[in-house]
């Protein structure tokens, strides 16, 4: 928060600064230019003579809102002598007070604000995803299609040489023969650069979707909110990669009673090549295991601690343990009469909310004070916090009731429920028993089979059943994180593995197999986002300290 208590606009890669026109630190504002200003060139403006004058601050929503040529605030469509001023989610429509009143009472309601730098922040995201992850991507892509034409080069040129020898040996009458034989070995070289077209296409795809996220951002909210961009995926080309070519040139040894039909053939037969994985292709993985400990109770939960440190629970214990990436214990905490502590997430204010085995939430202040959140008829399981501090926690051990809770801050008062609506109306969370949050949506492991995704109107995005990775075992998912590219790792237990999934629920790749790791029958894991390691363990008290990003 600013100091007049508006919402502070993150820095955005996409906002340019309207002096050096670079895009990092974009943090304040002229409302004199107005114009957007990076923290270097904020401080020569405020110095600079003939700038002195000018009134520089903090760059929030309200500032643009009043003075930025973005022309935040809109009317309502409805009324139009009044501003917008909320969102009905519900109805997906923006509304005035007086809407609010007339057409959306007891409908899900967010700020304006809210909705603008929610869209922001999704977009920031994407944005950046079009050079970290797709660019990339496209390049790798080129550059083995690259390889593959220097390869095939090589072969034309050696049938080539083949060729021109068997050319001198005879009359010049065989040239034009020869030629053709030439163009046919050419021909088939050719096939392979087809595969350029797709690329160029998506990469000037990619910039052309920078400058219209740029232009939207500039023209309004209501522009951003509702906009969609294509998914990642669709912007990387199917390239189908042809098979390689075995060429040689077979001369005809009866060449007087032929020359003038052909002097030879050119025989070729296609191999097949490794296939290029989009999804594997769009984060490269390569796991390199640094350390591994004894922890002094089960690892069925672990929650991350930051600085290399991770947090460990064991439903069977009533303390959880804080250790660093050494193994040593930096800290504990125990909750008497709780039976074990199920899982554990961590708020802004850096309290502690457990779930027990008593079926309680419990609060942990910063001073270590323990305190009831919650008491359910409801096994307690997996608890998350997400960006708006509300607190999920999944409720099982009720049959057909089971779900996944939404409280307030103070867990006061449940918000929502979510069970997972389908296109049937069906619920598809059934077991909860994990729960995270991934940008907007919230990602639950139904303990015996699967990954259910949904979005914040609780309608399925998505199901990931293992099946992608074509394991022997069934999927049996335990523990679920989510790292810095909004990418899942999930465990399972049964296959000893974690299976590391894109947003979209598409599998990118197995890792931290039992044969790489030494560990079986993965349970609880977390990521520190700032080293990007991950931290797996089971219920032998190993911990797997391993890195598995570029």
């Amino acid at each position: 928060m600013s100091d007049n208590g508006a919402s502070s606009i993150p820095p955005q890669t996409f906002v340019e600064c309207g002096i050096c026109k670079g895009n990092a630190n974009i943090s304040w504002f002229c409302k004199n230019c107005p114009t957007s200003l990076c923290d270097a060139c904020a401080t020569t403006h405020r110095t600079t003579k003939q700038y002195k004058s000018h009134t520089i601050v903090e760059r929030t929503y309200t500032v643009l809102r009043l003075f930025g040529p973005a022309k935040i605030a809109e009317q309502c469509e409805v009324h139009p002598e009044k501003d917008i001023s909320s969102y009905c989610n519900d109805c997906d429509a923006p509304c005035c007070i007086s809407c609010l009143v007339q057409n959306h009472q007891r409908h899900e309601i967010s700020t304006i604000e809210d909705k603008y730098l929610d869209a922001e922040r999704r977009l920031n995201v994407y944005y950046k995803q079009l050079d970290t992850d797709v660019r990339p991507t496209l390049e790798e892509m080129e550059d083995q299609v690259k390889e593959d034409m220097k390869e095939d080069n090589f072969t034309v040129e050696k049938v080539i040489n083949d060729i021109n020898e068997f050319r001198k040996d005879f009359i010049q009458n065989f040239n034009r023969s020869c030629d053709d034989l030439i163009t046919e070995v050419n021909q088939i070289s050719k096939k392979t650069t087809e595969a350029f077209g797709g690329i160029e296409k998506s990469k000037k795809m990619i910039d052309s979707l920078k400058k219209e996220i740029e232009e939207k951002i500039e023209r309004g909210k209501l522009d951003i909110i509702k906009y969609q961009p294509p998914k990642l995926k669709s912007l990387i080309p199917t390239i189908k990669r042809r098979k390689k070519v075995d060429i040689s040139f077979e001369p005809s040894m009866k060449i007087l009673e032929v020359m003038k039909e052909s002097v030879g053939k050119i025989k070729f037969k296609e191999i097949e090549r490794e296939v290029m994985h989009r999804s594997t292709m769009l984060r490269s993985v390569h796991v390199q295991i640094l350390h591994s400990f004894e922890s002094k109770i089960g690892v069925t939960s672990m929650t991350t601690g930051g600085n290399n440190m991770a947090w460990v629970m064991d439903f069977d214990s009533p303390t959880m343990y804080l250790f660093n990436d050494q193994g040593k214990v930096v800290r504990s905490v125990t909750v008497n009469d709780g039976g074990g502590i199920i899982d554990m997430a961590i708020t802004q204010s850096e309290e502690m909310i457990v779930t027990c085995k008593d079926k309680k939430m419990r609060r942990v202040s910063v001073n270590g004070k323990v305190s009831t959140m919650i008491d359910t008829p409801f096994g307690c399981y997996g608890v998350c916090v997400t960006d708006k501090q509300e607190i999920v926690v999944c409720m099982s051990d009720q049959g057909d009731k089971n779900h996944v809770a939404v409280y307030s801050s103070d867990g006061r008062s449940k918000v929502r429920e979510i069970r997972g609506r389908d296109g049937q109306e069906e619920h598809l969370i059934t077991h909860p028993y994990r729960v995270v949050q991934n940008g907007q949506d919230l990602c639950v492991v139904n303990i015996r089979s699967n990954v259910v995704c949904v979005d914040e109107r609780d309608n399925v995005r998505w199901v990931y059943d293992g099946k992608q990775a074509k394991l022997e075992g069934s999927f049996r998912p335990r523990g679920i994180c989510v790292d810095k590219y909004n990418n899942l790792l999930v465990t399972d237990f049964k296959n000893h593995c974690i299976h590391y999934i894109d947003r979209d629920g598409g599998l990118i790749q197995v890792i931290l197999t039992q044969e790489l790791t030494g560990l079986h029958s993965h349970y609880g894991i977390c990521v520190d986002d700032v080293t990007g390691h991950v931290w797996v363990g089971n219920f032998y008290k190993k911990v797997v300290i391993a890195k598995y990003l570029k």
